[in-house]
């Protein structure tokens, strides 16, 4: 198995091999859990480890006043993963988290009115979402890292 790239996160490394799959090394040599599964269709999963490691919370889209008095629903504005093909949410699926293309609104600084793409109960990742982006990435390019140029 060809090793492609390797994230520091405190203690532990993630390692995301050729073949897409991501692993842990620990710490410690006898502990050998998956920090990173990527499955595509269901989106990256983490361990509780490196869900810690990433700081990850979750909020749920819900209505809230936004700008002059009006409510809508929205998601904090950590929430969203914006790129040069949209903006994006990861929105928990059990233990998976999905990456969902959304459409935007108002902002009021800390709030995101979501125009289209969430429904108000949808319980999204509030806090690390462009962790689970950067490794969604690496997973998606085979382990390549975006700046080896390949």
């Amino acid at each position: 198995m060809k090793t492609c790239l390797i994230f520091l996160l405190a203690a532990a490394s993630i390692v995301l091999s050729g073949c897409g799959a991501a692993h842990a090394e620990p710490a410690q040599a006898n502990a050998t859990a998956p920090a990173a599964t990527y499955k595509a269709g269901n989106g990256i999963q983490l361990s509780p480890g490196a869900r810690e490691l990433a700081g990850l919370k979750l909020a749920d889209a819900a209505e809230r006043p936004l700008g002059a008095g009006a409510r809508a629903t929205a998601i904090p504005v950590a929430a969203l993963v914006r790129t040069v093909k949209g903006d994006f949410v990861y929105v928990a699926n059990g233990p998976w988290f999905l990456r969902t293309a959304v459409t935007i609104g108002i902002t009021d600084g800390e709030w995101a009115q979501v125009a289209d793409g969430l429904y108000e109960g949808d319980t999204v990742v509030s806090h690390g979402a462009r962790t689970l982006w950067l490794a969604e990435l690496q997973a998606i390019n085979g382990g390549v890292g975006c700046a080896d140029g390949k």
